[in-house]
């Protein structure tokens, strides 16, 4: 109970510091493009903001990580998150919603990141897959309850016309979902700051001086785990595009594509954690590398079928494999750390270093989707979609490959 506690603090702080940049475009999107008149490349380019301004911030994340106890650094940023939320539900113009973008590339990884993975290392002890499988876990569950909650509320007329009469504001269905989102990010900084107990060996911090020959002596390793966290967020950030799939492709309504995404997002706590008990078994590299087989696989199916609605259900199949892929892959590959040797005592600068390469696609990937899903084909565009994705799954696996060699 003594771990088990202070890791559920960090799987909630972990998946609602995130909510409102991500949650809302992945399970609403159709809205967004409609109710707020963006377009697919406006959204692309402020993720695109919000990927160069997070990109700035890894780095002196990982320094900051090894120097500060965790508990303000979080707070702080759960806190400065959720009042950018309250700026996103007047519908800001494009340059307003680039700079919340770039606004919350800062508050959601400077402080934040590289301290939350280095509190789950020191938490983990031995158990380091089945406790970063539980955070991504838990952060799915989190994120699925959370999702469910939104859905409700935007399909609620009664719960709009009764919000209506008590506070004299019309609010949109959308407006109301992003509310609630600010409101449970502001209930978990609360939490952290009150509720959360650090371990005692994150009070010594202050007096880490870096080992940088450490640090070059681990470079393939970090360079490695690096890279395959870049092929598993790529990955992971077309899951974003998947309500759309279903709208355009699948023709499904707005309200039934953030359904079904929300049903699928409850995957994302059974593949994590069965990942970390599978890898503490079978090592994280051998269980990565089948992983991305597995989404290698899945991609090359989608790429060739996936417009062919008479047999949908094989569709899903392919799609629910790809997220399962996906999910197990986020709930491991930080286990790498201690599977490659790599001393704790540089893990927030190598967290930092792999944050900063593993989490580049915040900078293109955006715009890059954005402007092929905004082609006059949409089928096309989805089609060209998944053969990239098979590409960055090919990528992944023969790094993971090497990585065992290594």
């Amino acid at each position: 109970m003594k771990k088990i506690l202070p890791l559920v603090f960090l799987i909630i702080a972990g998946e609602l510091i995130f909510a409102l940049p991500f949650h809302v475009i992945r399970f609403f999107r159709p809205s967004l493009l409609e109710d707020y008149y963006y377009t697919n490349m406006q959204l692309g380019i402020a993720f695109s903001i919000y990927g160069i301004t997070a990109f700035l911030s890894y780095l002196p994340g990982g320094y900051i990580a090894d120097k500060v106890t965790p508990k303000y650094l979080l707070f702080f940023s759960l806190f400065m998150t959720s009042l950018g939320g309250v700026f996103y539900m007047t519908n800001p113009n494009i340059y307003g919603l680039y700079f919340l973008f770039g606004y919350w590339g800062i508050t959601t990884i400077l402080f934040f990141w590289a301290a939350l993975i280095k509190a789950t290392r020191s938490i983990a002890g031995n158990n380091q897959g089945a406790s970063f499988g539980a955070l991504e876990a838990g952060r799915g569950l989190v994120a699925s309850l959370c999702a469910s909650v939104a859905v409700l509320l935007y399909t609620s007329n009664t719960l709009l016309d009764f919000l209506k009469n008590i506070i004299s504001i019309s609010l949109s269905p959308l407006a109301l979902v992003i509310f609630f989102y600010s409101f449970v990010t502001f209930l978990s900084s609360i939490i952290i700051l009150f509720f959360f107990k650090e371990e005692k060996n994150h009070t010594k911090n202050k007096k880490i001086k870096y080992n940088y020959n450490e640090i070059y002596k681990n470079k393939k390793p970090i360079l490695c785990i690096s890279i395959i966290v870049f092929s598993a967020y790529t990955c992971y950030k077309a899951i974003d595009y998947y309500s759309l799939y279903f709208y355009e492709i699948l023709e499904f309504s707005k309200e039934k594509s953030a359904y079904v995404m929300t049903i699928f997002s409850y995957t994302r706590p059974v593949a994590a954690l069965l990942a970390g008990f599978i890898a503490d078994k079978i090592t994280p590299r051998v269980c990565t590398k089948y992983l991305f087989f597995f989404m290698l696989v899945s991609y090359a199916f989608l790429s060739i079928f996936n417009l062919d609605k008479e047999i949908i259900s094989i569709v899903y199949l392919n799609l629910t494999i790809s997220m399962i892929g996906v999910f197990a892959l986020r709930g491991i590959f930080y286990s790498l750390l201690e599977d490659s040797c790599i001393p704790s005592s540089i893990t927030g600068a190598a967290v930092g270093i792999i944050s900063f390469i593993g989490y580049l696609p915040d900078v293109f990937i955006g715009p890059l989707f954005g402007f092929l899903l905004d082609l006059q084909d949409i089928k096309s565009a989805f089609q060209i979609f998944f053969i990239f994705l098979l590409l960055i799954s090919t990528l992944g696996l023969l790094t993971s490959i090497y990585l065992k060699k290594n």
